[in-house]
This record gives structure tokens, sequence and C-alpha cells, in this order.
């Protein structure tokens, strides 16, 4: 007669197999989930968020520079100095950031074919900054001085396209903090199998007892609370992203804050600008130049020059946890080797038992 193999020893090696097989599942996932959402808040951090922050600060330094020329001319400086040293200092400034957000550009191609022509724009309007300097005083400055403005100010121009070079990389930040293993669905991926390795083990510790009448397997309840520790450990990737839109926020209210106070300055420059314009062609601007417009003061506070730095802080405060990248597979090592040793003593005790 053929010897049966035990039931009770089938059913724990069943349940030993499903916990070294779900161990094995959740780590995986957990370990793959938790790094890719460090690797996406590393290129946040590193690439995305100061690509945005250059944008804003090339813009905040072009119109400091174009408002620094036109008070040159409008004061009669431009004899001596032409647009001004000032003038000069912003303007390399703002091309300075346009080369470091080429650097961290993170809009692609698009984002690239704009810093190019925003790069060939402002050549255009340098030169014809220069030749305003050149040609003072006389009629022929104030056509170089215009012409320097649109090529600033108008349709398809250096503003318009340094506006959708900003919002480009604002886009494609929403994406990466929205998207992919941000995105707060992404969390099923590693809590489902944790969950399910969670509800084995509970199992187990039921059938111990109700098979071996001992209420608790002290390997078993380790495994469990190693498990616990797991879940904990891989659930922080919600807490860096959360850190990650508190950063994104206090670096929105920066660029906003920025830009509202370059418009300020641009308002007031441009008003100065078509004033000097028209004063200099003696009414025969034509329909070309617009007629002076009402002065308005623009109450724009500049945000403090730590707001930056402050926003960039907050980024990294969102990727200073890697460390979990260790402890998550030890953790689910500890309950691998814990779960055999919960139910290898009794898998061994029905070895010959039929």
């Amino acid at each position: 007669m053929t010897e049966r193999v035990s039931t009770t020893r089938r059913d724990l090696i069943r349940l030993r197999l499903g916990l070294l097989g779900l161990t094995v599942v959740v780590l995986a996932l957990s370990v793959w989930s938790f790094a890719a959402t460090q690797s996406v808040l590393g290129t946040v951090r590193n690439q995305t968020a100061p690509a945005v922050l250059d944008v804003a600060s090339a813009r905040a330094a072009l119109m400091q520079a174009h408002s620094a020329a036109v008070s040159s001319f409008v004061h009669r400086g431009a004899q001596l100095v032409g647009p001004g040293e000032q003038y000069t200092t912003d303007l390399a400034v703002a091309q300075q950031d346009l080369a470091r957000a080429a650097g961290d550009n993170a809009a692609g191609p698009t984002g690239s074919a704009e810093l190019q022509l925003i790069a060939g724009l402002l050549a255009t309007y340098s030169d014809w900054m220069s030749q305003a300097g050149a040609h003072y005083p006389g009629t022929l400055s104030s056509t170089d001085l215009w012409y320097a403005a649109r090529s600033l100010y108008g349709d398809d121009q250096t503003l318009e396209h340094l506006n959708t070079l900003a919002s480009s990389q604002r886009q494609e930040l929403d994406q990466q903090l929205t998207e992919g293993w941000l995105n707060p669905l992404t969390v099923l991926a590693w809590a489902l199998p944790s969950l399910a390795l969670l509800g084995l083990l509970v199992r187990t510790q039921q059938y111990l007892w109700r098979t071996f009448g001992r209420r608790f397997n002290p390997a078993l309840l380790g495994a469990t609370v190693l498990l616990l520790a797991l879940i904990a450990a891989t659930s922080t990737s919600l807490v860096l992203a959360g850190r990650a839109h508190t950063a994104t926020a206090a670096l929105t209210t920066y660029v906003i804050t920025s830009d509202k106070q370059s418009d300020a300055v641009s308002a007031a420059a441009q008003h100065d600008l078509i004033a000097l314009v028209r004063n200099g062609c003696a009414g025969s601007c034509g329909a070309t130049v617009p007629t002076v417009p009402p002065f308005q003061t623009l109450t724009a506070t500049a945000p403090p020059p730590s707001a930056a730095a402050d926003a960039s802080a907050e980024f990294d405060s969102a990727t200073d946890l890697g460390w979990l990248l260790v402890a998550i597979p030890v953790l689910a090592l500890g309950i691998a080797a814990l779960a055999l040793a919960g139910l290898q003593p009794r898998i061994d005790e029905y070895r010959y038992r039929s």
C-alpha cells in the first residue's frame, strides 16, 4: 500500500511557500516603488525645479535690464554710458540664467527650441540697444530704442517666448508630481501584496493555533511586526510626495511674486519709453508708437532673496530618506527568515507521519 503524506504537513508546506512567495513579491514591488519615487523626486530636485527657477530669474533680470536701459536714456546718462552698466550687468545675469535653464531643461525638444529662439531674440535686442547708445542723442537713437523694445514685447518676441518656456517647464513639473509613481493610485502596486502577506501571516497563526493548540508563534509574530515596519517604510514615499507638493507650492508662490514684480518694473519702463520716443519724433510717430498711457503704479513686492533657496531646501527634504532602500530589503529578509523559523519545526514534526 502506498504511504500517504500527512495533510497537516502538506498544508504547512503550502503556507510556507505562500509566505515566502508573497515576501518576494512584496520585496520587489516595495523596492521598485520606493526607488522609482526617489528617482522622480531626484529629477524634480536636480532638474525640473531649478529650470522653473532659472526661467523666472531670467525674466526678472531681463525686465530689470530693460528698465535700467530706458532710465539711462530718459535721464540722459546714455550720452556717456549708453544703456548703462546696470543694463549690461542685468542682461548678463539673464543670459546666465537661460544658460542654466538650458542645462536643467525638463521640457525636452520643445524647451530646447524655445531656449535657442530666445537666445537669438536677446542678441537682436542687445544689438538694437547698442545702436541706440551709439546714435544718442538724436531721432535715430529713439528709433533704435523703440525697435529694441519691440523685439522684447512684440508679438512672437522675447517676452512671449519666455512665458511659453516658463509654462512648459511648469507643466513638466506638474506632470512629474502627479503621474507615474507619484500618482496616489500607484500605492496599490505594493500595498495590495503587503496586505495579502499580512492576511496570510494572520491565517497561518490561526492555523497553528487550531492544529497545535498554541495561541501565539513568536517567530510569526516577529515576522508580522517586521512586515508592518516594511509597510511603514514603503509608505514614506507618500510623505516624500507630500513634501514635494509643499515645495512646489512654495516655488509657485516665489515665481508668481517674482513675475508680478518684474511686470511692475516693465510697466514703468514702458511708460517712460513711450513718452521718450514720442517726444523724440515730435508728433511724427504716427500709429507705430502708441500714445503715452496713464501711469499706474503697480504695487508688487519683490520676493525675499531667500525664497528661492527655501523652495529648493523643501525639495531636498523630499529626497532625504534614501537609506530606506537598504532598510526595506533587510526587513523583507527578516520576514522570510522568521516565517521559516516559525513553520519549519512544525513541518519537521510531520516528516514521517502519514
